[in-house]
């Protein structure tokens, strides 16, 4: 028998090969209320306060509107971040530990791994592998790097529930990590908000908050408002533009996730009063507008404590409040740069 025909017999018998050849069964059973399971989050325990030094080159250079990102970006009084001999992995393997003790899930059981470490080592491949093996994931998991900042979580979570449904995946771990204080410019005002972090969630059946509806718009006709590339030197740092990129944050951001959130509450027949709610929090000022706007019954955040986290500030804030969230509902939304913006609505089980 050749390996087409040794692969048919295989995937008729509903497996798959993993280790060694030797099939890989999962359950086909129809699994009931997946989604979040459990969370967990690590942080370095070095801290960059307001009056750090290292903020005290920022310029104040305006936009043609006046405006500067250093009035932009507020709100924030700490934020954690890796020394120079110091990497990010170890932190999304230890939030990701804390995840799976939390769900009650041992790591052979995980068969997805989806995430991103920003910014990884190489630029292929991702940290994710070696998130993969610190953790001792089996062979036959898949690993799937989602390079779509800031919405990697939410769209592992999606991906994850598809996966699930469709019966090829019985649990998922989405890990996100982020080191972005190493690749600032210290001029530029956005960096004042960066910290760095890592936060993971155990996807499966029988979850606590079940997946119940989802949102997206892509806005890509200002691809290139916000980057993250090698500029005057190798290393790449992060850039928005002054035009088109303060536009990102202003409008499509600002006004953008409202509307957004607005319409998928409408659709299930909800309202703010009936969620909690996590955003992307780079500015107080933008997480301002969205309370004003979208009057949640609760806003959890962690900016005052960890900064913005980029990618992994929805997983860390959901890990961080997890226990003490009551709303029935929970709405998770991001926005991301090329320009897009993602939100997900989830259920309380046994509510």
């Amino acid at each position: 028998m050749n390996i087409i025909e040794n692969l048919k017999s295989t995937l008729s018998m509903g497996g798959e090969f993993g280790v060694k050849g030797k099939p890989h069964f999962r359950s086909k059973k129809r699994k009931k209320r997946i989604g979040i399971k459990g969370c967990g989050y690590c942080v370095p325990p070095h801290i960059h306060g307001n009056d750090d030094p290292i903020f005290q080159q920022i310029t104040t250079q305006a936009n043609a509107q006046g405006i500067t990102e250093k009035d932009l970006f507020v709100g924030m009084k700490e934020r954690r971040y890796l020394d120079k001999d110091e990497r990010i992995e170890p932190l999304m393997i230890e939030a990701s530990r804390l995840a799976l003790k939390q769900a009650n899930i041992a790591p052979e059981a995980i068969d997805r791994l989806y995430g991103y470490t920003s910014v990884p080592e190489y630029y292929t491949p991702n940290s994710l592998y070696v998130v993969h093996n610190g953790l001792q994931l089996p062979e036959q998991t898949l690993v799937v790097p989602h390079n779509t900042e800031f919405s990697t979580f939410l769209l592992g979570v999606l991906e994850a529930y598809n996966a699930i449904t469709a019966g090829w995946s019985d649990h998922a771990l989405v890990c996100c990590g982020s080191n972005w204080t190493q690749y600032m410019d210290y001029t530029q005002g956005h960096s004042l908000s960066i910290g760095d972090g890592a936060g993971a969630a155990v996807i499966g059946p029988e979850a606590d908050f079940e997946i119940i509806d989802y949102e997206t718009q892509t806005l890509s006709d200002q691809y290139g408002a916000m980057t993250m590339q090698a500029r005057d030197s190798p290393r790449a740092t992060y850039k928005i533009t002054e035009d088109v990129g303060i536009y990102s944050f202003q409008v499509s951001a600002m006004e953008g996730i409202p509307k957004m959130v607005q319409h998928l509450l409408s659709r299930n027949k909800l309202t703010g009063r009936d969620i909690a709610l996590i955003t992307h929090q780079a500015s107080r000022v933008l997480m301002d507008h969205w309370q004003e706007s979208l009057q949640p019954r609760e806003y959890p955040d962690t900016l005052e404590l960890f900064g913005n986290l980029t990618l992994a500030s929805y997983p860390v804030t959901l890990a961080y409040h997890y226990l003490t969230i009551s709303s029935k509902y929970l709405v998770l939304a991001a926005l991301g740069v090329g320009y897009h913006q993602t939100a997900l609505l989830l259920k309380r089980t046994g509510s």
